[in-house]
């Protein structure tokens, strides 16, 4: 049996984020194969930095949604996923409400679907697996703490700053194994609706979900500057509900992933 490899990059996701880049133990992998680790980490910053390669949070001053066909394609892929709710903990305002907005969440990712009339893509295949009492693994330091061979989307406590936090294993052909997913529950405020009037720090779980599935399936950050109207760009303001669907840059990339061969 070799010794896997794990390679963590702690990267950003929406809000104004900062990156750190850091590694983290190897352990033993259930086979022969090697196993690598990316973990991605939500904060709110003043700044984005790092991966990123940006500058604040500012809007774009044109909508290009439909024109900008900026993508960034990282090293693994999703072929097929099965993936758990574990909805302990989950915020009361939300409760009856989270699971069906994380899962249309990762149906866009899926399917590709988008703001600019664009067919599906035949691509990755993200499928609900149902319910269950396992939990990410995930720690509340903000680390990952294993891979089991499943992959828990679930809430709990979080290091200050970070909104969510995914841990997604893949092999040395490029194909994703698993990914947990870990969304705060302590020290931010949830919305599946936008509120009339949203103001403070309140966050929308759609967005944040369809930007951190993209992640698993594949995609880097783009430009904050440049690419402001795409899901992948790192960073957004609360309230916001632009990019619950797929931009022109976002949907290039998954085609490409789609092209893409793994084993």
């Amino acid at each position: 049996m070799r010794r896997s490899k794990m390679t963590a990059a702690l990267a950003t996701v929406l809000a104004a984020c900062a990156v750190i880049l850091a590694e983290q133990p190897v352990a033993d992998a259930a086979d022969d194969s090697e196993l690598y680790l990316v973990a991605t980490a939500y904060t709110y910053d003043e700044a984005v930095s790092g991966d990123a390669a940006t500058g604040s949070t500012t809007k774009a001053t044109a909508d290009t949604s439909c024109t900008d066909g900026t993508y960034a394609l990282k090293t693994w892929k999703v072929n097929s996923l099965n993936w758990l709710y574990n909805g302990a903990g989950v915020p009361a305002k939300i409760a009856s409400t989270a699971l069906g907005t994380i899962t249309a969440a990762t149906d866009t990712v899926a399917k590709a679907t988008n703001r600019c009339g664009q067919p599906t893509i035949a691509g990755s295949t993200f499928k609900y697996a149902g319910t269950t009492a396992v939990k990410p693994q995930i720690a509340t330091n903000g680390t990952c703490t294993g891979n089991d061979g499943k992959s828990v989307t679930g809430w709990g406590a979080l290091p200050a700053k970070m909104l969510a936090y995914t841990c997604t294993y893949y092999n040395a052909r490029g194909a994703v194994v698993a990914s947990d997913t870990l969304i705060d529950n302590v020290a931010y405020t949830w919305f599946t609706t936008k509120p009339a009037n949203c103001t403070g720090q309140q966050y929308d779980l759609q967005t944040t979900l369809t930007h951190e599935r993209l992640h698993t399936a594949g995609l880097g950050h783009v430009d904050q500057a440049k690419n402001a109207a795409q899901v992948m760009t790192p960073a957004s303001s609360p309230c916001d509900t632009s990019r619950r669907l797929l931009g022109a840059g976002d949907y290039a990339g998954l085609k490409a992933l789609a092209a893409r061969a793994t084993r």
